[in-house]
């Protein structure tokens, strides 16, 4: 079986000169491998099984058998690269920070350093009893971020 690396290169050079960009690759020592693959106009089922049948025949399975597992990196699954925070600018997104704290709101913008987000917070106002809700931007640097997720609003 190719190493992880080797089957990377094939994936990005399959890529090259099309809108898709490769999010994540998984490869199981059972001969599982499991391709996440995305757009930042959206992706469909075809561009998925483009993929496959392109990568089944760069991969030799007369050598060694293996299974082929090609996806969209959905709704819900982590950003792992660059473009998806880019996909996701305007969008929502759930950020889970390493100190175990989570924010939700806006993705704003990214850097190669992190990202901002523009959520709500409640605040104390002078002379209000009440908290009022104001919208604040955060900037969070990608150490302090375990994991960022877009989600659905309705």
């Amino acid at each position: 079986m190719k190493s992880t690396e080797e089957i990377k290169d094939i994936i990005e050079t399959i890529l090259q000169g099309t809108d898709l960009f490769l999010v994540d690759l998984k490869v199981s020592p059972d001969n599982s491998i499991e391709v996440y693959i995305d757009s930042l106009k959206g992706i469909n089922v075809d561009s998925c099984v483009t993929l496959s049948k392109q990568l089944d025949a760069k991969l030799d399975r007369d050598t060694e058998d293996f299974e082929l597992t090609v996806s969209s990196a959905g709704i819900g699954y982590p950003f792992k690269v660059t473009q998806q925070y880019e996909k996701n600018l305007g969008n929502q997104v759930e950020v889970k920070l390493q100190n175990g704290g989570k924010l939700q709101g806006t993705l704003k913008s990214h850097s190669i350093t992190g990202i901002v987000i523009e959520c709500e917070e409640k605040v104390a106002v002078e002379g209000k009893k009440k908290k009022s809700i104001v919208k604040v931007e955060k900037e969070i640097h990608f150490t302090d971020i375990k994991e960022v997720k877009d989600i659905v609003v309705f």
